[in-house]
């Protein structure tokens, strides 16, 4: 009976240690498409009242001029409105308190994101703004570089200039 518990417990430390590597292996990260930025525009900017920017001809301008960036666990630390939950339980519970849960996230969207990373599935690029005197703000896809450094991934931004 022992010898059994074991080899489940090491056949559930290969398995865990088989879905890291897929998910360090991700490499699936896309520019969103333009439909998708012009709504993160009307949700993030206008929707919240934010006005980074003065039109959403100006904020489309500043994606197409971005540079993707991949950030590490010291440069996050730089950026801020970022949640940095540290399990799926945490973040689910972040989200269950956004005012578009659960019609557009919910369990099922967040699940889908971690099979998204384990599987490369194509991911789009979170967007971080980086302002004038270069503070840096999460602007969209918090919850992708959540789920990314939670699976050991050094998440890839849209890095673009307010």
């Amino acid at each position: 009976m022992k010898n059994l518990k074991l080899l489940i417990e090491q056949l559930e430390t290969l398995t865990n240690k088989k879905i890291l590597l897929e998910a360090m292996n991700f490499s699936n990260w896309s520019i969103p498409a333009v439909s998708q930025l012009k709504q993160e525009y009307q949700c993030e900017d206008v929707g919240k009242g934010n006005r980074f920017f003065k039109s959403e001809e100006i904020f489309l301008k500043a994606c197409e001029e971005g540079k993707i960036t991949t950030i590490t666990n010291d440069m996050d630390s730089q950026i801020g409105y970022r949640s940095r939950t540290s399990s799926y339980e945490d973040l689910h519970d972040l989200i269950s308190s956004y005012r578009s849960y659960p019609e557009f996230r919910n369990e099922k969207t967040l699940k889908a994101i971690y099979d998204g990373f384990k599987t490369n599935k194509p991911m789009d690029l979170p967007i971080v703004i980086q302002f004038k005197n270069g503070n840096k703000r999460v602007f969209s896809g918090n919850t992708r570089m959540d789920v990314a450094f939670q699976l050991g991934i050094n998440p890839k931004v849209l890095l673009i200039k307010a």
